[in-house]
């Protein structure tokens, strides 16, 4: 019996690599003898570099940058051979700030430029930059400083140390030390589908979260405004041009880069498709199932791979909104929800690898059954 493993994340809870621990030991119980592949996944936010590491034979490479405050924080990028793996959360992501700090009127992705800028100094011809949980709203600008670009406002003054709020200010853009980059692939991996602006767009979704209130929202919204006329391209309305508070919008914009599904290229990269072949049952799952699951989520990418295949799929997750159409949606065997198996929501945070197990050994035990009948 081949059983492969490859969930996502339990948010605040669980990593991807845990999760697969968890799962492993509850199939192992029912199935001592099962050929386990552990197959750990995310969606090209936070996390996929974690993912990535476990799976590539990759330089893990530290260096000190300027976070979304500018305030100097240790990040790390993954280097192998001239292919470089960035998470913008690491240079400019939330969990660098106290709750109190969060502002997307005062943050910027200066750091994940600077990022960039020493992975190409590495030998970097490919770069591929995952973004998710940042902290910023201001559209990649501050990326771009990093890397040469100029902003001028009126008058022909320099903008220096561009954030959110400043994008509204911006009369001229000169790009041509960006002519340093041109031999180099750029490759953003994510999740999300969001355009730049609009009611759908990085400020009216996720700027709240990052501390901004109606008017900041209302300014912030005028500064993409600003911009996108600024560099006039069009790409504003792309799917994930709003990604990580326009980071997306900023990589296509000043770098060419070309915006992937990250749940598809990294199931790409790990070959899952061949792992199919000989494949008896699959364990997937994330902490929460709801609408955005069928949108570039890890649970979704599975199955979409999985296909056609009769290979029977057992979904773990910490909650699920409205079960039955979201099991007939993703055409799953078994969706299993910690909360029915904890005593309440922080008992399934805290024991969280407990019930894992515990469901993986549930679906392993009804699989068995079903498979000896």
């Amino acid at each position: 019996m081949k059983v492969i493993l490859c969930p996502d994340k339990f948010k605040s809870s669980l990593t991807a690599e845990e999760v697969c621990s968890a799962m492993a030991k509850g199939v192992c119980t029912v199935v001592p003898q099962a050929e386990i592949v552990r197959m750990p996944l995310a969606d090209g936010g936070e996390g996929t570099l974690s993912v990535l590491e476990s799976n590539l034979n990759a330089e893990r490479i530290c260096v000190e940058v300027s976070g979304p405050l500018f305030r100097p924080v240790l990040a790390h990028y993954l280097l192998k051979g001239n292919r470089a793996y960035i998470e913008m959360a690491e240079a400019s992501g939330l969990p660098l700030l106290k709750t109190f700090e969060r502002s997307a009127m005062n943050t910027s992705t200066y750091g994940t430029g600077e990022l960039i800028a020493h992975a190409i100094g590495r030998g970097a011809k490919e770069v591929f930059v995952l973004i998710g949980g940042s902290a910023t709203n201001d559209g990649g600008c501050g990326m771009a400083e990093a890397l040469g670009v100029r902003f001028l406002s009126h008058g022909g003054r320099n903008l220096t140390a561009i954030r959110g709020k400043d994008l509204a200010r911006i009369k001229q853009i000169d790009t041509t030390a960006l002519s340093a980059y041109k031999d180099i692939t750029f490759v953003v991996l994510s999740d999300v589908r969001n355009p730049l602006t609009g009611p759908n767009g990085a400020t009216h979704v996720f700027a709240p979260q990052k501390g901004a209130g109606v008017a900041e929202m209302e300014h912030l919204e005028k500064g993409f405004l600003n911009l996108a006329a600024c560099l006039g391209n069009g790409l504003e309305d792309q799917p994930g041009a709003g990604a990580a508070g326009g980071l997306g919008y900023g990589l296509m914009s000043f770098l060419g880069a070309e915006i992937r599904s990250g749940v598809n290229t990294l199931l790409h990269m790990l070959n899952f498709s061949e792992q199919l072949d000989s494949a008896n049952l699959i364990l997937t799952g994330e902490g929460k199932l709801d609408h955005q699951t069928m949108s570039g989520k890890v649970v979704a990418g599975v199955v979409e791979a999985v296909g056609n295949r009769n290979i029977p799929i057992g979904i773990i997750c910490g909650m699920c909104e409205n079960l039955p159409e979201i099991k007939r949606e993703l055409r799953a065997d078994w969706v299993v929800q910690l909360r029915d198996q904890a005593s309440g929501f922080r008992d399934s945070m805290t024991n969280a690898a407990r019930y894992v197990q515990q469901a993986a050994a549930q679906i392993a035990k009804e699989w068995r059954s079903g498979a000896d009948n």
